[in-house]
């Protein structure tokens, strides 16, 4: 369920930054555009207005002066023409801020006026043939002259607009970095981001069970080789060691009770049940028993082995106690688990040695079995005693590998292979000096409305 939301997230993800790259696309898009709009209204008209006027203005007074020499007409129409060919262009100018737009219209009222004022004198001179008064030439030369300042006025402005087009258009191809920039590291966390979740997803899970199957696999070859060659020698020495019971049995029946013949007798007949006992342990584990299962709770397995080791435990001052559980349905034969639990709380004892605490409890959970997520029932067998140190848990499970006197190594080996025959995993956790938890686990099943109406009758 957690990939699973992970991969939503991450497709939501993705979607979100698609539409984000899309929309700072677009936005870098219309910046750029609207820079050059910007740069080619002040590069085609900005820069040359002013200096347009200028020369048009002093161009006009040069036909003014040419006409009060000469008195051609052709002075007189020239000004006009050029006069309202200047005018047109003025209207049909543009600018990009409204302080050069006040002038712009401030030089275009000027040069009506001036216009207007010098039409008026030329005819009057045309009329008259008279030269221009000093008057008339100081009028002209103001006229001029505050034409000339509004331009000069203008340039300054397109100054000062070429600077703040030149400080946005830095501010705005930074803010496009920055958006690129914020753009490729968004990029690059998602990529990260995608590769550690399809690794943790899928590759991690399958490279676990690829190791964890191989390690299964070399430890059941391992197993099976070292089964038939145990087999093999347990069936050798069964035959004599059978011969050698009946042939003591036949002469203890010869020796006095008490007698120091027949005491010895009797620890070789202790020994032979013990050499007994071995062989069985091993063509145990060399051939396990198929496990007749049946559909069981995991309570009343914890209440027999209670009721089996429950008063010997006592005699060591051990307690072995049933935690709550809820009722949890299990499908197993229930000696062979019985045999896993009676061994397992029998190493619990041995390792608290006195006055402790064993507890039986069974929970659910999810895990993975066989590959895939499963429903299990946990069976745990916690301990108070002196944990298992390190050197010890890497060969835990390894068959007659043991730290007893008188084991033989077998205990957990054949305990785990009967796990496994069930379809389920034998696990532990252990601190030293704390204590430790074996936990069975095994597939959890369903109680059938059978075996439900079957309990109802008999209660």
């Amino acid at each position: 369920m957690n990939v699973k939301l992970r991969l939503y997230g991450f497709a939501l993800a993705v979607v979100l930054l698609a539409a984000l790259v899309g929309w700072a696309g677009n936005s870098a898009w219309q910046q750029l555009k609207q820079l050059r709009k910007n740069f080619g209204s002040v590069q085609s008209e900005s820069f040359h207005l002013a200096d347009h006027v200028e020369s048009s203005v002093l161009n006009l007074n040069e036909a003014v002066l040419r006409f009060d020499l000469h008195r051609d007409p052709a002075d007189k129409a020239h000004f006009h023409k050029e006069g309202e060919e200047l005018k047109r262009w003025i209207r049909k100018s543009s600018v990009t801020t409204s302080r050069e737009l006040d002038l712009l219209n401030q030089i275009e009222v000027a040069l009506e006026a001036y216009v207007t004022r010098t039409t008026h004198r030329l005819e009057e001179r045309a009329q008259a043939g008279s030269v221009p008064s000093p008057k008339e030439v100081l009028e002209k030369v103001e006229d001029k002259g505050q034409i000339l300042d509004l331009c000069t006025r203008l340039k300054a402005a397109e100054r000062a607009a070429l600077n703040q087009f030149v400080e946005d258009s830095h501010e705005a191809l930074g803010g496009l970095q920055r958006l690129l920039m914020a753009l490729v590291a968004l990029v690059l966390i998602l990529g990260f981001t995608a590769t550690r979740l399809i690794y943790s997803a899928k590759i991690a899970p399958l490279r676990a069970q690829l190791v964890e199957s191989r390690e299964i696999i070399d430890r059941q070859e391992k197993l099976a080789s070292l089964g038939t060659l145990a087999a093999g020698v347990a069936h050798e020495i069964r035959n004599p060691l059978t011969a050698i019971n009946v042939r003591l049995h036949s002469l203890k029946r010869t020796l006095v009770r008490g007698s120091s013949e027949h005491e010895d007798a009797t620890v070789i007949d202790q020994e032979i049940q013990r050499l007994d006992r071995i062989v069985r342990n091993v063509l145990h584990f060399a051939r396990p028993a198929e496990p007749r299962q049946i559909r069981i709770t995991a309570g009343s397995l914890f209440s027999r082995v209670q009721g089996l080791l429950g008063s010997e435990l006592e005699k060591a001052s051990i307690r072995l106690s049933l935690a709550s559980s809820p009722t949890l349905w299990i499908r197993v034969d229930p000696q062979q688990i019985e045999q896993v639990l009676i061994n397992l709380i029998q190493n619990a004892a041995e390792s608290i040695g006195r006055d402790g605490t064993i507890t039986l409890r069974a929970r659910s959970t999810l895990m993975p079995l066989a590959g895939h997520a499963t429903p299990v029932v946990i069976l745990e067998v916690i301990d108070t005693g002196k944990g298992i140190p390190l050197k010890v848990q890497e060969r835990l499970f390894d068959p007659f590998f043991t730290t007893k006197e008188a084991g033989t190594g077998l205990g957990l080996s054949i305990a785990a292979r009967i796990v496994e025959k069930h379809g389920g995993a034998l696990q532990y956790q252990t601190e030293v000096g704390r204590g430790t938890t074996f936990g069975i686990v095994l597939p959890r099943v369903e109680k059938d409305a059978d075996e439900v109406e079957t309990e109802n009758l008999t209660h």
